[in-house]
């Protein structure tokens, strides 16, 4: 369970949340990008784009990327969906309030109260990363907002307790306060060594480190040692949706231990899984037409199997 100093420490990543957000929505992270809007919900101010017309599928973004790279997806998706691309509480300019914890419950019903307002009841939840436990979460207790789980680099529970293992080795962001001060001394100098071990696309890496470092230089915020430390909670015992779910794995991630890939079959038996060898930790951005086409070929195939 996570621990009381845990929680305090969180306040590192939502003091001053008032200014934050207000700053958010009046400058550069209101006009960065076409489209941009803003959701407040009672713990975050939600900063997110959407475009398009036809059945809704909701992608998070998955930090330190913001909404700024996200163009390709929602090209590529905007012919046949509505596409909503929206970044994560205390992540990129989702701004969190001072109550906010990150807490795995409190994230989730969060969360939920955001897509109930921008997206409606039935969408197709486009999860990447520890977000796909979200997803899932979500789709067991409100079951009504989604019709389909596509789950992006997402494992199950054990599988993200190895991955934190290994992304932090000697438990400095695992710790309380030391975590999150480190984060962020960090955060701008870990990034190229982020997107070079787990980016499948290599050619992406310049852009991708310069879209990042735009974007913290504007405030954008990456609060991973609270999400190690509350969100993260190897405590949190999944159920399994009753949706149809999709995994997709990108193969050539360096930052998740080979035996992570599809474990989310152990929650889900019937869950349908593909792997790209050539993609990395977000093929969703890497490859967004070949992406959108998985998709497309889940949501026509029915239960026994065959097109729909």
């Amino acid at each position: 369970m996570t621990s009381p100093i845990s929680r305090l420490a969180t306040r590192i990543d939502t003091a001053g949340a008032r200014h934050r957000m207000r700053r958010h929505r009046e400058g550069w992270p209101a006009q960065a990008s076409a489209g941009v809007a803003f959701f407040q919900s009672p713990k975050v101010q939600y900063r997110y784009r959407q475009a398009g017309s036809g059945p809704v599928i909701v992608f998070s973004v998955d930090p330190p990327m913001t909404l700024e790279v996200y163009d390709g997806l929602m090209a590529a998706f905007s012919d046949r969906f509505r596409v909503i691309v929206f970044e994560l509480p205390a992540m990129g300019f989702s701004a969190a309030a001072d109550s906010y914890r990150f807490g795995f419950a409190e994230t989730n019903d969060d969360l939920a109260g955001f897509l109930r307002a921008v997206a409606g009841p039935g969408a197709i939840l486009a999860f990447s990363c520890v977000a796909g436990h979200a997803a899932i979460d979500i789709a067991v207790r409100y079951p009504d907002l989604v019709s389909h789980l596509t789950l992006l680099q997402a494992g199950d529970v054990a599988a993200f307790t190895a991955w934190k293992a290994a992304r932090d080795p000697k438990g400095i962001l695992a710790t309380p306060v030391l975590g999150h001060l480190a984060m962020r001394r960090m955060a701008p100098r870990r990034m190229p060594a982020w997107y070079r071990l787990s980016v499948g696309r290599k050619e992406m890496i310049g852009e991708l480190c310069r879209c990042a470092d735009r974007s913290f230089q504007h405030g954008a915020q990456w609060s991973l040692a609270s999400a190690y430390q509350c969100y993260m909670d190897p405590a949190v015992r999944l159920q399994a949706p009753h949706q149809p779910v999709l995994s997709i794995w990108g193969a050539a991630d360096g930052s998740h231990p080979d035996g992570n890939a599809h474990t989310v079959r152990r929650l889900c038996p019937d869950a349908t899984c593909i792997t790209f060898d050539d993609l990395g930790h977000t093929p969703e951005l890497e490859d967004p037409a070949r992406i959108c086409r998985a998709i497309l070929d889940f949501l026509q195939t029915r239960p026994d199997g065959t097109r729909a």
